[in-house]
C-alpha cells in the first residue's frame, strides 16, 4: 500500500504549531541555487542522519529509482538517531541555524554547520514528512513547499504554519505499513520490540519535482559511498542492500602517504595513489568518478562534483589513473553554504599548490613505470594473451569514445546495432575480452588505394591491413613481409587510442591522423590523388562510404585550385570547406568559401528526407560561407521539377545551394583539363544552379563558352616558363611571361594559371608545381618538352577530349 499524507498530516491530536520565517524568495533561489544534483539533496537528509548520532540510515527509493514512473511511493530516510521531540522539531525548522554541538556523544564532529540541509528536499519534491520517536512519544510534521507565499521583490516575509502532531504506535504502523515491504531491516529499526530503536526519525519525501527524474540508483550508491564517512559506528542501506566504503581492488604503481601541516589550513592526513589501470571506466562515469582529488571535512568530501578542485586539468593519461583522499577540517572555515566547494583566496590556493605537488609525485612513478613498460613492448605483447596495460587501456579508450559517439573513428570501425544502455554491458565484456586478448585475429584485405592503412573491427577485435595502401605495400615489399606491417598496424590503432588518453576530441585526433596518413603515402611516394586518374577513381569508388565520399570529393575541389579543409561533419559543421582564393580585382576582394554535405546510399539513389537544406544552410552561415552544395552519385526524382527534392532546393534560392551528382563533378574535371576552368568561372555555377537540371545547363552552356574562347596553347606556356628557368633569382612566372607573349595576352592570368592546375593535376606534383594561384609563380621538376610529352601520354589514358598536338610559334 502506498501512504496516504493527507491523511497522515491529519490523524492523531495536534500538540503546537511550529513558525517557519520563510518566503517563496529565500527557499526557491536558496535552494535551486544551492542543489544541482538530486543526489546531493539526498544526501543533506542522510547528513543529518548522520549528525543525530545515527548508528543505522535506511535509504528508500520510490518504484522507479530510474524517475520514469516519477515516484508513486515516497523515498524515505529512516535512522536510529536521537529523534525529536516538541523542542527538537522546533529547532528543526529554525532556517540557517544550527544548534549541532562541536562533538556528539558518540564522538563524531558534525558536518552540517548552516542549518539549511532541511531545504535540499524543496529541489526534489513539494512535501517533506516528518516522523520521529523520541521520550516515549511520536511525533510528525508536513512542509508543503508548495504553499509558501511571497514573491519576488516582496520584503515581507511569511509566516508558514506546521502542525506538530503526536500519533500513538498503531496509528503509525498503519500509515507506515509500505515500509514494512520495501525493507523490513528499516521496519524492526523502527517498531521491533526486541531489536529496534528507543529513538529513531522517518523523513519522507513526496510530490516530486523533474529534478527527481535524474536522480538513479547508481549514481546515489556512488555519492553515499564516496561522499560520506562510512565506519563501523555508521551503516547505511540503499533499498534494504548495505552500503560500504570498501574500493574494488587495483594494481599500484606507487602510493603517497600524507600527513603534513599547512600553515593556512593545518594539518592535512590521507594518501595519493597512481594506479595501473586506469579508473576512468564508462560504468564509473554513468555512477560516479573514482579518479581525483576527494577533500573530506569531518569525514565528508566537499567536492563530489569537482574532481579538480579548481585546478587546471593535469597530464590526462596519469590523471585517470590518480585519486587522492584527504581529510583537510581546516577547510571548514573556507566552505561555501552548500558545503560543496569552497571560496577562493590566497589560503585556498596555497592548498591547490600543495594538491598538484603530490600529484607530480604520482605522476613521475607513473612516467617512470610507463617507460619501463614500453621498453617491453613487442609483436607478441600486441597479439598474445595477457597483454600489459600500455596496450588495453589506449584500446579501450579508443573504441569506448567510438562506441560513445556512434560513428567510426579514424582507424576504428563502428559499432552497429549496439545502442542505449546496451554499449555500457558491451563495453564492460569488450574490456575483458581484451584484457586477454586485444587483437582476436589479423586480416590483409584489398581495401583500395585511397582507404586508411588499416581498420580495427571492435565486434571481432580483428585488425585489418590495408595491403592496398601505398605504405602498406611498401612495407610489405609487395605483400611479402607482413610481421612488419602488422606492427605497424597494431601500433596506429594504439596511437590513436593514446590520443584519446590524452583528453584530445575526436574531430582534432581524425585531423592529426589524416595528415599522418598523408605523410605516410608521401614517404612511400604516393602522397595525394593529385594526377588526374587518382582523383576520379577515388570518386568512383566512394559511392557507398561516407568518409571516402567526403574526401573524394575535397580531393576533386583541390584539383580545380579550391583549398580544401576536411571538417567531417562533427558537431554543428558540413562535411568540408572548400577555399577559393582570387584576390583583388578591379579594387574588390574576390575570394570565396563553399561548404559541402556528401550524402552515400546502398541504393541507386539518395531520397528527399536525406536532404536537409535547412541544416547545410544553417553550416553555410556558421562557416561564413557565400555557397554550399550537396554530393551524391544520384537523387531520387533529380529531373522531374515537381519532386521533393527540386522543390525543396527552390525554396531555398536565396541560400544558393547546389546539388552536385558524381556525374556533374567527372565533367567538371573533364572542362578543367581540357580548358583550365577558372575559379571564378566555377563561382557562376554557385551562383545560378539550384538542381540537377540547373547544373547540366550550366555544364553544357560553359563548355560552349569556353570552346569559343579557345584552349590555351599549352606548348607556348611551357616553353615561356622554360625560358624564365635561366634566371636563377625567381620562379617562373605566368603573369611575367603574359606580358612578354602576344599569343599569351588573349587570355587572362587566371585563365592561364588554371590551365597549368590541370596540368599539375593529371601528371602530379612531381612534374609541375603551381606555388601561389595569386602570384602565378611555377615550379617546373622537368623541362618543358617533358612536360608536354608526358601531358600528351598521359591524355590518351584518360576519356578527355583534348587536342594538345598541335604546333605553333612560340
Amino acid at each position: 500500500m502506498t501512504v496516504d499524507f493527507a491523511e497522515l498530516s491529519q490523524s492523531g491530536k495536534e500538540v503546537g504549531k511550529i513558525s517557519v520565517p520563510i518566503n517563496y524568495d529565500i527557499i526557491h533561489l536558496f535552494s535551486n541555487g544551492l542543489y544541482k544534483s538530486p543526489n546531493k539533496a539526498v544526501e543533506e537528509l542522510v547528513t543529518n542522519s548522520y549528525d543525530a548520532d545515527a548508528r543505522h540510515v535506511h535509504v528508500l527509493l520510490p518504484d522507479a529509482p530510474d524517475g520514469k514512473a516519477a515516484g508513486t511511493t515516497p523515498l524515505w530516510v529512516i535512522d536510529d538517531g536521537h529523534g525529536m521531540n516538541t523542542d527538537g522539531f522546533r529547532q528543526l525548522w529554525r532556517i540557517a541555524e544550527s544548534n549541532k554541538k562541536s562533538t556528539s556523544p558518540c564522538g563524531r564532529e558534525p558536518i552540517g554547520q548552516f542549518g539549511i540541509g532541511k531545504l535540499a528536499a524543496y529541489v526534489l519534491a513539494q512535501k517533506l514528512t516528518h516522523i520521529s520517536k523520541s521520550q516515549n512519544s511520536l511525533c510528525l510534521t508536513t512542509m508543503d513547499f508548495g504553499s509558501i507565499t511571497g514573491r519576488y521583490n516582496d520584503d515581507q516575509q511569511s509566516e508558514q504554519k506546521l502542525s506538530l502532531r503526536e500519533v500513538d504506535e498503531p496509528t503509525a504502523k498503519r500509515h507506515l505499513a509500505e515500509i514494512r515491504k520495501r525493507d523490513p531491516g528499516a521496519w524492526n529499526l523502527m517498531f521491533d520490540r526486541k531489536s529496534g530503536a528507543s529513538t529513531w526519525t522517518a523523513a519522507a519525501l513526496s510530490n516530486f519535482k523533474e529534478l527527481y527524474r535524474r536522480l538513479s540508483s547508481g549514481s546515489l550508491r556512488w555519492v553515499l559511498r564516496t561522499g560520506l564517512p562510512l565506519h563501523t559506528n555508521f551503516q547505511l542501506f540503499l533499498d534494504g542492500d548495505p552500503i560500504t566504503s570498501s574500493k574494488e581492488s587495483i594494481p599500484e604503481i606507487a602510493r603517497v602517504d600524507i600527513d603534513e601541516s599547512i600553515s593556512t589550513i593545518g594539518q592535512v592526513k590521507g594518501c595519493a595513489v597512481i594506479y595501473k589501470n586506469q579508473l576512468t571506466t564508462g560504468k564509473s562515469q554513468k555512477t560516479g568518478r573514482s579518479h581525483g582529488f576527494f577533500i573530506r571535512v569531518r569525514e565528508r568530501v566537499i567536492n563530489l562534483e569537482d574532481e579538480l578542485f579548481g585546478i587546471e586539468q593535469p597530464n590526462h593519461a596519469a590523471w585517470s589513473r590518480f585519486a587522492m583522499n584527504i581529510s583537510a577540517d581546516g577547510l571548514r572555515d573556507h566552505l561555501l553554504s552548500s558545503r560543496e566547494g569552497v571560496r577562493d583566496s590566497d589560503d585556498i590556493r596555497q592548498f591547490r599548490t600543495f594538491l598538484v605537488s603530490i600529484f607530480n609525485k604520482c605522476r613521475a612513478a607513473y612516467d617512470d613505470w610507463n617507460r619501463k613498460n614500453n621498453e617491453k613492448l613487442d609483436i607478441a605483447d600486441l597479439l598474445s594473451k595477457n597483454p600489459s596495460p600500455q596496450i588495453v587501456d589506449p584500446l579501450f579508450r579508443g573504441v569506448r569514445n567510438s562506441v560513445q559517439a556512434g560513428a567510426e573513428s579514424f582507424y576504428i570501425g563502428h559499432l552497429k546495432d549496439v545502442e542505449g544502455s546496451d554499449r555500457d554491458r558491451w563495453l564492460d565484456t569488450y574490456r575483458k575480452r581484451i584484457s586477454t586478448k586485444p587483437f582476436e585475429n589479423s586480416l590483409f584485405e584489398h581495401r583500395g588505394r585511397y582507404f586508411p592503412a588499416l581498420t580495427y573491427e571492435p565486434n571481432t577485435r580483428a585488425l585489418v591491413v590495408n595491403i592496398d595502401h601505398p605504405f602498406v605495400d611498401k612495407l610489405t615489399v609487395g605483400g611479402r613481409n607482413r610481421d612488419s606491417a602488422m606492427l605497424f598496424a597494431s601500433s596506429e590503432v594504439l596511437l590513436e587510442g593514446q590520443l584519446s588518453e590524452q583528453g584530445i576530441a575526436r574531430d582534432v585526433i581524425a585531423s592529426f591522423l589524416e595528415d599522418r596518413d598523408r605523410v605516410l603515402r608521401l614517404t612511400a611516394g604516393a602522397g595525394e590523388p593529385t594526377t588526374a586518374a587518382d582523383v576520379l577513381s577515388k570518386l568512383e569508388l566512394a559511392s557507398d562510404n561516407a568518409m571516402a565520399m567526403e574526401r573524394a570529393v575535397g580531393s576533386l575541389f583541390r584539383a580545380l585550385g579550391f583549398r580544401y579543409d576536411r571538417k567531417g561533419g562533427h558537431g554543428p559543421e558540413a562535411d568540408g570547406v572548400l577555399y577559393a582564393r582570387l584576390g583583388m580585382q578591379r579594387g574588390s576582394l574576390m575570394d570565396y568559401k563553399v561548404v559541402y554535405d556528401t550524402k552515400t546510399t546502398n541504393e541507386p539513389s539518395v531520397s528527399s528526407d536525406k536532404i536537409n537544406v535547412s541544416a547545410l544552410e544553417s553550416h553555410r552561415v556558421t562557416a561564413g560561407a557565400e555557397y554550399g552544395f550537396f554530393a551524391a552519385v544520384a537523387y531520387d526524382a533529380e529531373k522531374n521539377d515537381d519532386g521533393a527534392i527540386n522543390k525543396n532546393m527552390r525554396h531555398s534560392s536565396g541560400a544558393r545551394l547546389t546539388l552536385l551528382t558524381v556525374k556533374h563533378m567527372r565533367k567538371l574535371i573533364d572542362l578543367h583539363f581540357e580548358y583550365g576552368l577558372t575559379l571564378s568561372k566555377l563561382r557562376t555555377l554557385f551562383d545560378n544552379a539550384r538542381t540537377v537540371k540547373d547544373v547540366d545547363q550550366w555544364l553544357d552552356s560553359t563548355r560552349s563558352d569556353l570552346s569559343e574562347e579557345g584552349q590555351v596553347p599549352l606548348h607556348v606556356l611551357f616553353n615561356s616558363l622554360e625560358e624564365e628557368k635561366s634566371d636563377t633569382k625567381a620562379a617562373p612566372n605566368v603573369r611575367a611571361v603574359r606580358a612578354k607573349n602576344k599569343r599569351l595576352e588573349e587570355f587572362t592570368p587566371e585563365k592561364l594559371i588554371a590551365r597549368l592546375r590541370a596540368v599539375q593535376t593529371i601528371l602530379g606534383n612531381r612534374w609541375i608545381e603551381v606555388i601561389d594561384g595569386e602570384s602565378g609563380d611555377v615550379i617546373m621538376h622537368h623541362s618543358a618538352p617533358q612536360v608536354i610529352q608526358a601531358f600528351k601520354r598521359e591524355i590518351g589514358t584518360l576519356d578527355i577530349h583534348c587536342d594538345e598536338t598541335a604546333s605553333g610559334p612560340t
